[in-house]
């Protein structure tokens, strides 16, 4: 074999030392590279599988939440705008075309300066952002967000979520709105989309939000302070951080430059021209009493909308506040302005002592065109807070209203029905329907037989539950319910005629209701919207006033000349305005709240005061409804009218004006004294015909003052008219004014018993003879009558018709002796009086004297001659000497 020497064996040797170090390496390489792929195609799984995992959740591509929300717009009855609708987003969309060209180029290069060039993403920023979460601090994660990215992220996501699900999946979507828009397009989404604060979204609403004009007309530096806002809306707004938003607006400009975009002279005059800042804007809306319930109806009448069936409460008020709505309403600003610092006016509103333990008084007014239903102006409350005194009283108070709906439940209803009149009768005295006993205002008045007019006008209580009664309970609601109140309590009643019963009612209904009577019986829904459009001016609703006739216009006019009466003698007395005037007051129990309901033919307003809650069942509220309510609607009525003509309120020619007894209701009769007579407005088929029967002459004593017996003397007899009443009830000590109470008229009634003073009447004196002596004296004479004191002789003279009595004094003697007569045919009676003054029948006889040359001849009356001594028919009952 083969000798090698020592330096062949290690040559040997480290060949094969070498040939195994290469092998090592190749093995090495070999694993690495086989880790490598094995690592790779475990991270390619594992990013699939995280990607594939993102995706999955990825919201669906819907192109329709790239387009903006708009914001909504209100007007005022003259077309002119209040309000914004200043909700989720304040945005007006504007085409690409409508922007200046300097803001469209200010935010491409502040926010992306190769947006015309990436795909929707840039590779640069994405490396640049990838650097900085690799190497940068710890925290959210950094983006190099395009345009597009942007405009993903703000349609898509919730841009406070900045994680690497949110990254992939906005890359996702954003190579699916670069495939479906053009660049163009997608600009001007974005540009219509992005926050500026203040609630203003694109730069169109940012631009009139800052600086009170258009997109298209902003300066070069406007545009460069509107581009640096959305990047910090809270750091870089000018209204926020003016130092700032000047720092960012010299970035935007030096962007702009460097990529050619302007001169560095123009940017130059940028930075050094003067900002004009609009005055910042305020988050309420004008009129928020008005405005707010404007949105309340508006979201009812999209409820009945069948295009916004489907849609929730809430997609609703989306869509009022974002989609580009434009609403007119009923408002008149400056009715709407001088109500509101009107209520908010602490001067007017009552003081008492220790209250402070209290909730602040409060009120509510609604005026409303009764004709259109157009409500002009409302308040809800003194001192509006959103927080904490944001709830409108005018349409969700529940108040009790008093006598306010008199009117309403019984009395228009029962003229329309032909029951009642305002002339005709009902009776004001103490009455008792189980343990329902009501009273009047002042619980010891009852003024008893009055009419319909004067219940009304003086606000009586025990009337208008009779007449409420009389029309029936269930009429009545109806009536009522049909003009427009829609919280009647279930129940049948009678108290609910003054205001008893239920939850309380509403100013915006109790308008509604007097409405009606305002406008001739026709009711007009009362409204705040006239119209509204959808953003491309389609008419998505109009109001079209349809009258339905309640009342008919005869009845709708007498309850309103009732009402008249009620201002000028009655409880509305002190509210004057110049003008005619119809109102009803309303006063709760314990006075608590105070009403009026006052109408013209332009306006119905209807003003409530109170507080919205009480401590307890018993505290009083001392309020009164003329001397609380007064001050409030004098000025706000002479206001609202101040510009209109003035009007009365038209009578119907069928309406007939008669004379009425005041407490029959029939035509006046020969016993009727003049203040019991009164002229009043009647329906044709209501005209009384018959006579009063009520008030009676009757023939009573003056001694006693009882009625007058057979035997009372005639010089104590006199006629007397009386009021023959219905019966009625008095009150005992369940009656919150007290026992014994009955109505005032019951004094006129005639007296119940009979004169005991004078029992029997004394002989007629017999016997009865004249003579005649050649002078021309008559001498009578006759027998004595044994119960009589005296008597007295009465003569007729030729030719008179009654008789006269000759001796003042009665005599005691049985002759007397009429001297000196003219010639003539004369007649004589002679009465005995009894101790007791009662009288005896007359004893008569006639005489003849003649001239001196004849013989005077005795000739007996023929009264006489058929009976001597008596008068046969000739008696006089009514107690006069004639």
């Amino acid at each position: 074999m083969p000798q090698y020497n020592n330096n062949q064996r290690k040559i040997s040797a480290g060949g094969k030392n070498s040939e195994k170090k290469k092998l090592r390496k190749k093995r090495l390489i070999r694993l690495t590279l086989i880790l490598c792929a094995l690592f790779f195609l475990v991270s390619a799984s594992a990013t699939y599988y995280v990607v594939s995992a993102y995706l999955a959740e990825v919201p669906e591509w819907d192109p329709e939440r790239l387009l903006p929300s708009q914001t909504s717009f209100m007007y005022d009855r003259d077309g002119v705008l209040i309000s914004r609708l200043l909700g989720a987003q304040n945005r007006i969309p504007v085409e690409l075309s409508q922007i200046s060209p300097d803001l469209i180029n200010a935010f491409i290069a502040i926010e992306d300066a190769r947006f015309y060039e990436h795909p929707g993403f840039d590779i640069r920023g994405i490396m640049r952002a990838a650097y900085s979460n690799l190497f940068g601090s710890s925290g959210p994660l950094q983006g190099g967000s395009t345009i597009p990215q942007q405009l993903i992220k703000n349609a898509f996501f919730d841009p406070r979520d900045r994680t690497m699900r949110r990254k992939i999946q906005e890359l996702y979507l954003t190579y699916h709105l670069e495939r479906t828009f053009t660049k163009d397009e997608i600009l001007s989404m974005y540009l219509n989309f992005i926050f500026f604060d203040f609630n203003a979204y694109g730069v169109e609403a940012a631009a009139q939000t800052y600086f009170g004009k258009s997109s298209r007309e902003v300066t070069l530096a406007e545009a460069a302070i509107l581009a640096g806002i959305p990047n910090l809306p809270g750091r870089y707004s000018p209204w926020r951080n003016m130092d700032e938003a000047i720092s960012r607006q010299g970035l935007v400009l030096s962007r702009m430059v460097d990529l050619g975009m302007i001169t560095e002279e123009e940017a130059a005059a940028a930075r050094e021209e003067e900002l004009a800042l609009v005055e910042r804007p305020e988050q309420l809306m004008p009129f928020p009493w008005f405005s707010y319930q404007v949105l309340e109806d508006a979201h009812n009448i999209l409820t009945e909308k069948p295009q916004f069936a489907t849609l929730s409460a809430g997609d609703i008020w989306q869509v009022l506040y974002g989609g580009g709505l434009h609403i007119y309403t009923t408002l008149d600003r400056e009715k709407q302005a001088f109500i509101e610092k009107t209520i908010d006016n602490d001067a007017l509103y009552p003081s008492f002592r220790n209250d402070d333990h209290l909730p602040l008084i409060q009120a509510a007014v609604i005026v409303a065109d009764p004709s259109t239903g157009h409500i002009v102006a409302m308040s809800g409350g003194r001192d509006r807070d959103p927080e904490t005194n944001g709830m409108n009283r005018a349409f969700r108070g529940q108040r009790p209203a008093g006598s306010t709906l008199k009117p309403i439940l019984a009395y228009a209803p029962a003229f329309n029905e032909g029951i009642a009149s305002p002339g005709s009768i009902v009776d004001d005295a103490p009455g008792q329907w189980g343990d329902f006993r009501p009273t009047n205002y002042n619980p010891r008045e009852y003024n008893g037989l009055v009419t319909n007019r004067y219940s009304l006008l003086r606000s009586l209580n025990l009337p208008a539950v009779r007449l409420f009664q009389q029309l029936g309970i269930s009429k009545g609601k109806e009536y009522a319910e049909r003009m427009g109140i829609t919280s009647l309590p279930t129940e049948n009643e009678l108290g609910i005629v003054l205001g008893g019963g239920g939850t309380g009612f509403s100013v915006h209904e109790i308008a509604q209701a007097f409405a009606v009577l305002a406008n001739e019986g026709i009711r007009t829904d009362l409204t705040t919207i006239t119209k509204i459009t959808d953003s491309e001016g389609k008419i998505v609703y109009e109001n079209k006033p349809t009258g339905e006739e309640i009342l008919s216009p005869e009845a709708a006019w007498l309850t309103t000349d009732v009402l008249k009466d009620a201002v000028l003698r009655g409880t509305a007395a002190g509210v004057r305005i110049g003008r005619p005037l119809a109102a009803k007051t309303g006063t709760s129990d314990l006075s608590r709240d105070v009403w009026l309901a006052a109408y013209t033919p332009d306006y119905v307003t209807v003003f409530w005061l109170g507080r919205d809650r009480w401590p307890d069942k018993e505290t009083d509220g001392n309020f009164s409804s003329g001397r609380h309510t007064n001050p409030f609607m004098n000025p706000i009525l002479k206001f609202i009218h101040r510009e209109l003509p003035t009007r009365d309120f038209a009578r119907p020619d069928s309406l007939v004006r008669v004379a009425a007894c005041t407490k029959s209701g029939l035509r006046p009769g020969p016993n009727c004294p003049p203040e019991h007579i009164a002229s009043d407005w009647f329906l044709p088929r209501n005209v009384p015909t018959q006579i009063c029967d009520i008030h009676v002459e009757l023939e009573i004593s003056t001694q006693s003052g009882l009625l007058a017996s057979e035997f009372c003397p005639e010089n104590v007899r006199e006629k007397r008219v009386f009021l023959d009443r219905p019966p009625f009830i008095t009150t005992t000590d369940s009656w919150r004014g007290g026992a014994g109470l009955r109505p005032a008229d019951a004094a006129l009634m005639p007296p119940s018993g009979v004169c005991q003073l004078h029992t029997f009447r004394p002989d007629m004196p017999q016997n009865l003879e004249a003579a005649v002596d050649a002078e021309g004296n008559v001498t009578l004479t006759w027998t004595a009558v044994s119960t009589a004191r005296g008597y007295f002789i009465y003569r007729r003279d030729p030719g008179a018709n009654s008789f006269a009595l000759l001796n003042e004094q009665e005599t005691d003697q049985q002759s007397y002796t009429d001297g000196g007569l003219p010639p003539g045919y004369y007649s004589y009676q002679v009465l005995a009086i009894s101790k007791e003054g009662a009288t005896s029948e007359r004893a008569s006889i006639s005489v003849t004297v003649q001239d001196l040359s004849q013989q005077p001849q005795t000739q007996p009356s023929e009264d006489s001659r058929s009976s001597p001594n008596t008068e046969n028919g000739n008696r006089n009952n009514s107690g006069n000497r004639n």
